[in-house]
């Protein structure tokens, strides 16, 4: 699928130089960085799903402590 995207001179410029120091092309720089933010977006839904429960009781937290016992570690 091909998507276009309209950008300025100047912001063209700033994501070839962003794709040539890390040796993508452009379509894989833009494509990579998509992703980080829909990536990114999702895990803070997650979070704030996972912090609501919490804050509802839901779900029992443990220490660092507590795992490394458990799992034998400490």
């Amino acid at each position: 699928m091909k998507i276009s995207v309209h950008v300025t001179d100047d912001q063209k410029k700033v994501i070839r130089n962003y794709a040539s120091s890390r040796g993508l092309s452009v379509s894989e720089a833009m494509r990579a960085a998509i992703f980080e933010i829909i990536e990114d977006e999702y895990d803070l839904a997650l979070a704030k799903k996972a912090l609501a429960e919490w804050e509802r009781g839901g779900k029992k937290t443990y220490t660092h402590e507590e795992v490394g016992r458990e799992l034998g570690f400490l």
